[in-house]
This record gives structure tokens, sequence and C-alpha cells, in this order.
């Protein structure tokens, strides 16, 4: 598997606020819960539904994706929150998805090189569609898994995967990228993963020995 050496960190950064068809800002990012507070009955509600439209949306484009963000670190047992909805895949036309998430309501959006973002004008979660080079997408879904997610059957990248993701983006810039250092530590805890046989071939690749070390020292079995 091989990232793109700056998409992933660029998608992170890329936190602009959306614009609506007359390209005037709609809002900057939201703060957060805490982390591993459950969310409230009507924003689960709210997931669920904008997550089932949007992928009514892919499905009836028939545009490949992967589910990837927070809400696939939760799945895969580590608790934290977060604010959007997050998938990756490879965007040929952007015209075409600008055009099938207009009709499906999301008329608030953002396009990025990297990212586009869309939002329904009223509350509501956003979407976050993170681009990819057809290799690495195809090498992911390969390995990819079939899960439910807020009742919503979608495909999810492999734990492995997931991991790998999270050591690139802590890799390109762990100052900011402080989350990936929890993420990949949560994961590890909740997963009981093995740091020599699992994390440290994961983080060589994508990261460095460095990072390793300090992954390993947080675990709580290494102390």
């Amino acid at each position: 598997m091989c990232y793109s050496t700056t998409r992933l960190e660029q998608k992170k950064q890329a936190r602009h606020p959306l614009r609506g068809e007359g390209g005037k800002n709609i809002f900057d990012s939201t703060g957060t819960k805490c982390a591993r507070e459950p969310p409230h009955k009507s924003n689960m509600n709210l997931l669920s539904t904008t997550l089932a439209s949007v992928l009514e949306v892919l499905r009836s484009q028939k545009m490949d994706h992967l589910m990837i963000g927070g809400h696939v670190v939760n799945h895969y047992g580590y608790g934290r929150s977060t604010q959007d909805i997050d998938f990756m895949m490879v965007v040929t036309c952007p015209e075409k998805l600008v055009a099938a998430m207009k009709n499906a309501g999301f008329t608030s959006y953002s396009i990025e090189p990297l990212v586009l973002f869309f939002q329904k004008p009223t509350p509501s979660i956003r979407v976050d569609f993170l681009r990819v080079d057809p290799d690495t997408f195809a090498k992911l879904m390969r390995s990819a898994v079939s899960v439910k997610i807020f009742g919503c059957e979608v495909k999810i990248p492999s734990l492995p995967d997931l991991l790998a993701m999270k050591f690139f983006s802590y890799g390109q810039a762990p100052q900011r990228r402080i989350k990936d250092l929890q993420d990949i530590v949560g994961l590890s805890i909740e997963n009981n993963l093995d740091a020599e046989t699992v994390l440290k071939p994961l983080a060589l690749k994508f990261a460095s020995e460095d990072i390793y070390r300090q992954v390993f020292t947080m675990l709580p079995t290494q102390k």
C-alpha cells in the first residue's frame, strides 16, 4: 500500500468553511464533545439519516467508496467524538458528485484539490470526501470489510489499513495530528494488538522508528 506524500495530511488541514451556491461562507469547523461521551439521541438520528442519504447518492451514481474517519475508529472499539462523516474515493469528475449531492439537498459545499465538503443548509452533519489515487483505493478495497454503522451497511478499511493511514497522517505532522496518535494507541489497546508484530511494521513503513517508539511507550503493558 502506498499513500501520496501529503494527501491525507492536507485533508486534515483543509477545514475550510463550506460555501453555498453563491460562494458565501456558511460555517467554520465546530467544537467537539469530550471523548467517549455518547452522542445525543437526536444527533444519532441525524447521523443515521445523513449517512443513509449520502449512501443512496453514491450507490445511485455507482461511485465506489470507503467510509473512514472517527466513526470507523469508533466501530473498531476506540470511542471518540467526531462531528462529520468521512469517505475516501476516487473522484474523477467532481462536477458529477456535486450535482448528485446538491440534488439530495447538500447545497452547501466547498471543493478543494484533495477533499470535497458538503452540508445541507439546515443544521446537519458535514460530509467530507477525501480524494485518493486509483491504485491506493484499489488496494484498500481489496481488504475492506462490510459492516453496519448507524444501521447502514458500509465498507470500511481493514484495521491494519486504518492504522496505516493513521501512522502516515501522524508521521506527516506529529505536532498537529495528536488525535491520530491517540487513535493508534486506543485502537491498539482495544484490539489487543501486539506492538512488535503488528504496530512496528506499519510504523516503519508509513511513519518512522521514532513514532513507533512513541506509540510503544504509551501502551500500558509496555510501561
